[in-house]
């Protein structure tokens, strides 16, 4: 389907699409990115468009483009590695050309560059029109991510009591080495470079909890969109210390709408805290994986929220 050479990095080099006559694949450049918006509109992409920006701040992410031979965008794909976990995201390809092959050819470039950067498992969450797309890939279904919402004025708000001394507090940049090490031992891979880039888009939108001895047992990160919130990354190492995160954090929205998507698989304790302050909740994309299966860490925080900007 493709022939393609790369060089020690895997960058793309003079690549063509065999399926797609005088289309060719190549690494994504700072030129691309008034056509990458253009693309963004005929594909009717609704995700967070900052998370795209956000994306490629992220140093190890890579990014390729299908040129068409009137210079157009016909595709693009994101690769952002995260150690033995790598992410395939941002695939979309133009309508006019669909059916030949290119959304498998530059899912393909994505797979082998995360591969070289040594992910042991590729993963995804895709739409319900391209799961056989990916099934013909290899990529194994996994369980469906929800998402919940919190309309205006519907809220529950609860009021919790101390958790055994815990104590929330504003995330600060200080507290990122430890936080580092706490989110890799739960997500089972390393975010940190992706929780450094939401924290610069966010600052001072950081939540984290500490017990007594001033360990993180928990934290999150509240964003925007226009007037709506979005929290993620959601992490705590009980239902009681994600009830005082959350509470925190409502508290701040000034009732405007909230949404947190729970990844998938989740414990039913996240589905049921969002339950208990007035979330409604819709299933919504297919988590898939290619390679070895990732278990989450039993010793590390349950994920509550995922972060809205790999949830695309």
């Amino acid at each position: 389907m493709l022939a393609f050479t790369t060089r020690e990095d895997n960058e793309v080099d003079k690549t063509t699409a065999g399926n797609v006559p005088g289309v060719r694949i190549r690494q994504m450049n700072d030129a691309d990115l008034e056509r990458i918006l253009e693309l963004r509109s005929i594909v009717r992409w609704s995700a967070d468009p900052r998370a795209f920006d956000l994306l490629r701040g992220v140093r190890v992410a890579r990014w390729a483009v299908a040129e068409a031979p009137d210079e157009t965008l016909a595709g693009m794909v994101g690769a952002v590695p995260l150690g033995n976990i790598g992410i395939l995201c941002h695939l979309a390809v133009h309508d006019e050309y669909r059916g030949h092959g290119l959304g498998a050819t530059l899912s393909s470039w994505a797979v082998t560059y995360l591969r070289s950067r040594g992910a042991k498992t590729v993963r995804l969450y895709s739409t319900p029109r391209a799961e056989d797309l990916y099934r013909s890939l290899g990529f194994d279904e996994v369980a469906p991510r929800t998402v919940y919402r919190l309309e205006e004025g519907s809220r529950k708000l609860r009021v919790p009591g101390q958790v055994d001394g815990h104590r929330v507090e504003t995330l600060t940049f200080g507290d990122l080495p430890e936080l580092y090490g706490v989110d890799r031992w739960s997500y089972g891979a390393d975010r940190s470079a992706l929780i450094f880039a939401t924290m610069r888009l966010h600052p001072g939108c950081g939540l984290v909890a500490r017990d007594s001895s001033r360990r993180i047992k928990g934290y999150l990160i509240r964003s925007t969109l226009g007037r709506a919130a979005r929290i993620g990354p959601f992490l705590a190492s009980t239902t009681e210390v994600a009830r005082l995160l959350l509470s925190r954090s409502l508290s701040a929205t000034g009732g405007a709408p909230v949404q947190i998507t729970v990844p998938a698989p989740a414990g039913r304790q996240a589905h049921s805290l969002l339950r208990e302050f007035g979330f409604e909740g819709r299933e919504d994309r297919l988590l898939m994986e290619l390679g070895e299966t990732e278990a989450s860490c039993q010793s590390g925080l349950l994920h509550y929220g995922t972060t809205p900007y790999l949830a695309t």
